[in-house]
């Protein structure tokens, strides 16, 4: 990848995950010093305000409760021990917002804040709110990508009803890894169907519940705590680079043939500026883009459902044989042999 991500061992991030499964196996009579092993944190740590964590951090402490606690609902249950208030300032501003839909909105434009384990994005049907999780962190072995998929959809939903009430239940969860032994307890955790072997993972809430009013709606609270959220992000954009923020931009318009003019202006820079900040890190708007449109073509062409033209289409080509030349280029593969493959995998 040739722009500038934070490096794993970067202490970035509330300590959410981490809170969790030391609260979670505390409780079960396992020490926090035996959880939080070769992280070089403490539980003292942990309880600052001030506390950040790395990927490296957080990753060590999941490898360190899966085999610590062989549960397999464990991350399911880590993830509703976990609270809103764990992400700290945007933890906040999420409990203070307006309504369902307020809080969708915040928690995207935030989504940076917290562990990058997935890139966010909500969708709308006539009867659906659709709440939907990209990996990135398909390098990892699959037991703790499973791991850290449970961890993270329990997570999201505890921290919606921590928002909006206890009753706020989906209608259907899905997930894009095999049904695991244990697949009753996402049912039972998750307080509704869940369905395995899917394109992505997802989670399907009836329409009604952007519209439900939050219980600790705060419009001062939120004018209050949007500056500090934005000066956090602004902070990160710092370790990311430009090349992150680019990447982010491309991403959040769900449109990366979107043009560098395009790009910049919401960036407040000049096509100038923005294209010297990138040099000076040695990549380019056009190597942002696309990397941005191999991910997104990779990760659609494993949905066979999915027409090779309309992938062309979401990876910001108008025309299926530049779109071909250009994922040949990246992958060494035509669209069609890298979905052969990738179903051969399966």
């Amino acid at each position: 990848m040739s722009h500038r991500k934070p490096w794993i061992s970067e202490r970035l991030y509330p300590p959410c995950e981490i809170s969790a499964l030391v609260r979670l196996l505390r409780d079960e009579g396992v020490s926090a010093a035996a959880v939080l092993n070769r992280t070089g944190l403490d539980g003292a740590t942990l309880d600052s305000p001030a506390c950040r964590t790395s990927i490296e951090q957080a990753l060590q402490v999941c490898r360190n409760a899966m085999r610590l606690a062989p549960d397999p609902a464990l991350a399911l249950r880590a993830g509703a021990r976990s609270r809103l208030s764990d992400r700290g300032m945007v933890g906040l501003l999420l409990g203070a917002c307006e309504s369902g839909r307020d809080y969708a909105a915040h928690a995207l434009r935030y989504q940076c804040l917290a562990t990058p384990w997935f890139r966010l994005h909500a969708e709308e049907t006539v009867d659906t709110a659709v709440w939907i999780a990209h990996e990135d962190a398909s390098e990892l072995p699959d037991d703790l990508r499973v791991f850290l998929v449970a961890l993270h959809a329990m997570q999201q939903l505890t921290h919606l009803r921590d928002a909006l009430g206890t009753d706020c239940r989906p209608i259907q969860a899905r997930f894009a890894h095999r049904a695991p032994a244990h697949a009753q307890a996402y049912e039972r955790l998750l307080g509704c169907p869940c369905v395995f072997e899917g394109e992505r993972h997802e989670i399907r809430f009836a329409k009604d519940t952007l519209a439900r009013h939050s219980r600790q709606a705060n419009p001062i609270a939120t004018a209050l705590l949007r500056p500090g959220c934005d000066t956090e992000l602004a902070e990160l954009a710092g370790h990311q680079g430009y090349g992150g923020c680019v990447a982010r931009t491309l991403t959040r318009l769900r449109d990366p043939g979107a043009s560098m003019k395009t790009v910049a202006s919401l960036l407040k820079l000049s096509d100038r500026t923005l294209r010297r900040r990138l040099a000076e890190e040695g990549t380019s708007f056009s190597a942002v883009a696309g990397e941005v449109q191999r991910r997104i073509a990779t990760q659609q062409l494993k949905c066979a459902e999915t027409r090779i033209e309309d992938v062309a289409a979401n990876s910001g080509y108008s025309d299926a044989a530049n779109f071909r030349r250009a994922f040949i280029r990246w992958t060494s593969m035509s669209p069609a042999q890298f979905r052969r493959a990738q179903q051969r995998a399966r």
